[in-house]
Parts: C-alpha cells; sequence; structure tokens
C-alpha cells in the first residue's frame, strides 16, 4: 500500500481565521461576476429590484467623513441605487462611525449621485442581533446558506470560508463594558420599573459603549418587540413576521404623528421621542426618557386594541 506522506486531513480547516478584509473580497468577487446574488441581496434589504448593476468598489472614501468597506451601484427600473457596506466580524463600532455612514449616504442623494442610498451591516448573526446601529444587515449564516443554495464547488468553498469566520467570533468575542454607558441603563431600567411596571425588560448586566436600544416587551404581543433607540429619538413597536397585508393593515388606521419604517425581513411603526445620549447623565434627559416611555405604552395600547 502506497500513502502520501503530504496528505492532510480533511478534518482539517483550509485556513485558521478569516479576517474582515477577506470577508470584503468574497463579497467584491459575489457582487462584480454574480447576478444572482446581486438580486438575492437587494431583495433581502427591501430595495427595488437590480435592471443593471453599475459597479462595486471596496474602501471608498468621500466627503471627508470616512470609509464605505463596500459600495454597491445599480440601476432598477426607475432610480440609481447606492448601497453602503459596512462589514464587521468581531471588532466595535469606532466612535460615529455609523452616523458617518449615514452622511455619506446623505451626500449622495443630495449631490444627486444617486436617487436611493441605503446603510446595511454584514456581519455574524450574533453581532447583527447584538449591535444598536444598522436597521438593515444581512449575516453571514445567510450568505453562506445562500452560497449553499448555488451548489457549486466555488460558492460551497466560500460558505465554509463565512462558518469558519462566524466560529471566530463565537469563540473569540467578549463585549467590553462602558461604566457611564452601563450607569445610564440601569437608571433607565430603575426609572421603567418605578414609573412604567407593564413594560417589561431584562435588566442590564455588562453594556458596551454602543448598546444605544433597550429592548421592551409585553408578553400579549407576539412576535412584536418594543426598542427605544436613544440616539435616533425613536421609538419603535417592530414586527418581526414581516407581511405586506399587516403592514396595509396599519397603514390605514396609523396616528397621523406615526410612520411606518422598512427594514429587511420586518418593519416598525415608529415615534418620533427626542433624541438621548446614552454616555451623559440621566437625571438631565429624564423628560425625554419619559416622553418614549410613554409613547411606546401608546404603541402597545393601540396594537393590542386592534387584535
Amino acid at each position: 500500500m502506497i500513502t502520501n506522506k503530504y496528505a492532510i486531513s480533511t478534518s482539517v480547516l483550509p485556513i485558521e481565521s478569516i479576517r474582515e478584509r477577506d470577508v470584503d473580497l468574497i463579497l467584491l468577487e459575489e457582487f462584480s461576476c454574480n447576478e444572482s446574488f446581486c438580486e438575492w441581496f437587494v431583495q433581502e434589504i427591501g430595495l427595488p429590484p437590480v435592471k443593471e448593476k453599475i459597479g462595486v468598489w471596496r474602501s471608498i472614501s468621500d466627503f471627508g467623513l470616512g470609509e464605505t468597506d463596500l459600495l454597491l451601484s445599480y440601476q432598477s427600473e426607475e432610480n440609481k441605487v447606492f448601497v453602503l457596506i459596512g462589514n464587521k466580524l468581531n471588532t466595535s463600532f469606532q466612535e460615529e462611525q455609523f452616523n458617518r455612514y449615514l452622511k455619506r449616504a446623505t451626500n449622495y442623494i443630495l449631490n444627486k449621485t444617486c436617487d436611493i442610498a441605503c446603510t446595511v451591516l454584514i456581519a455574524p448573526e450574533y453581532y447583527c442581533e447584538n449591535q444598536h446601529f444598522f436597521e438593515n444587515y444581512i449575516s453571514y449564516e445567510s450568505i453562506a446558506h445562500q452560497f449553499e443554495l448555488s451548489g457549486t464547488n466555488r460558492s460551497l468553498f466560500k460558505k465554509e470560508l463565512l462558518q469558519i469566520a462566524s466560529e471566530k467570533l463565537r469563540r473569540g468575542y467578549q463585549p467590553i463594558n462602558s461604566e457611564p454607558v452601563q450607569r445610564f441603563w440601569h437608571s433607565y431600567y430603575n426609572y421603567k420599573e418605578k414609573y412604567h411596571p407593564s413594560l417589561k425588560m431584562k435588566k442590564p448586566g455588562i453594556v458596551p459603549h454602543e448598546s444605544d436600544w433597550p429592548m421592551l416587551f409585553d408578553e400579549r404581543m407576539k412576535d412584536i418587540i418594543l426598542y427605544h433607540k436613544l440616539a435616533q429619538g425613536n421609538v419603535d413597536a417592530t414586527f418581526r413576521n414581516y407581511s405586506e397585508e399587516k403592514e396595509l393593515y396599519l397603514k390605514k388606521r396609523l396616528h397621523p404623528d406615526w410612520k411606518i419604517v422598512k427594514h429587511n425581513k420586518s418593519f416598525s411603526v415608529r415615534v418620533f421621542s427626542g433624541k438621548i445620549d446614552r454616555t451623559k447623565d440621566f437625571d438631565s434627559q429624564v423628560d425625554f426618557v419619559e416622553n418614549g416611555l410613554i409613547n411606546l405604552e401608546k404603541l402597545r395600547d393601540w396594537i393590542l386594541g386592534l387584535e
């Protein structure tokens, strides 16, 4: 029997770890060469269908407002669309990083470079669900599943690379507590318990600096989560099981000062309640906190009244 002394076990991973730059390049190739991937991607975040792809670029700096990891441009039936993609594996957001994404997107529209500009996060599922900035996101796991559906050797290899990246986060991610933000969250929780106990909320433990969306709920409402998005100044009732029929039903009964906002695979009924800085003193902002909690109760009672 002849054996190959250079043979490698199939249980050995093709690469020990994946970095954000590696994922950038994987996606850059897909957006550049795979029309069906582009069509799936924009559909996932609720953008109009692709009529003609214009291009995709990595590490684009514009307006003196930092860098976009990937910029996808395409023409829909009626509009030129820019998709500003932030890719995160296991690093925290830099100060004002998300706001710079929003400002770049707004400037593209104001300068008439495009008609629609959308920001979206790509990251492992755990990261996506525990960040509090991007309302549109697509997880590494979802992209890996899309690669699996393609079924080619190339796409299956890319699926394995994204799985390695996601596993890296699960093994190594350790949230770092921010004392000022933690103090704010504990004050928020204690205030809510005293004055609005019907809204349920998990008592805060470790609170990373970027944590900006207290999540509340009512046990009577299934598949609906209430968010107080502090820096935005919005309170949202988010419907996880998206349906156009449900959205249309709510639109017909919507309060004139409220609005419906679409996310990928969900939508929210939103009320502006005043911007809050989680890094600053709680007591000096308590009026905005109170206004937000009152509006959350109004949203909750309105939803329950419709059932």
